[in-house]
């Protein structure tokens, strides 16, 4: 079995003055079977390639949403 892992960090700012949800919507298309083998934050699976996350952000604030992608083929 051949396989690559893929490390995905996205740093989330918001700086308004009152809390924001913000939608990362990322494509897994290296791979048709992957699997999500760690991760900072609950994801839907919206088809065969692409996830989402759906994070809420403070005010003034910073969030992190990482993940590992384990892709085989």
């Amino acid at each position: 079995e051949c396989f690559l892992c893929q490390d995905v960090c996205h740093v989330l700012r918001n700086h308004k003055k009152e809390p924001v949800e913000i939608r990362v919507v990322e494509h897994l298309y290296r791979w048709d079977t992957w699997e999500i083998r760690q991760k900072s934050d609950d994801f839907a699976k919206k088809d065969s390639h692409t996830i989402e996350f759906n994070v809420k952000v403070l005010p003034e604030q910073e969030k992190t949403v990482t993940y590992l992608v384990h892709y085989s083929w």
